[in-house]
């Protein structure tokens, strides 16, 4: 996921987004807004992973994710969510499917 507005409360907002659906984010706006809040990374825990400076000048951002860490942002996205996501794309959930329903069988109309 990748947002980009010049909001603080916005940047709290992708922090919770981070946590509560457990995903990685980067946090984007124009540089020049950097001085509100600073562009960055999040874990999936909602913690800021690394950010660039408060500056307004342009600068980038990158962060190295070790999948060993123990640090618990990482590790329950790793060890539990990762592994979960696999599951359901490999047929998980493909028993439940509903099957025969024009309103499930249709993609291409509301």
């Amino acid at each position: 996921m990748s947002l980009m507005v010049d909001n603080a409360a916005r940047a709290v907002i992708a922090q919770a987004y981070g946590a509560l659906y457990s995903y990685w984010i980067g946090y984007s706006i124009p540089s020049q807004y950097s001085t509100t809040v600073p562009f960055g990374i999040i874990a999936p825990g909602g913690r800021w992973l690394a950010r660039c400076p408060a500056d307004g000048r342009p600068s980038l951002t990158v962060a190295d994710l070790d999948l060993g860490a123990t640090d618990p942002d990482i590790d329950e996205a790793v060890r539990l969510a990762r592994p979960w996501r696999r599951s359901a794309r490999a047929g998980l959930y493909n028993a439940r499917t509903v099957q025969g329903d024009p309103r499930s069988d249709t993609r291409t109309a509301f």
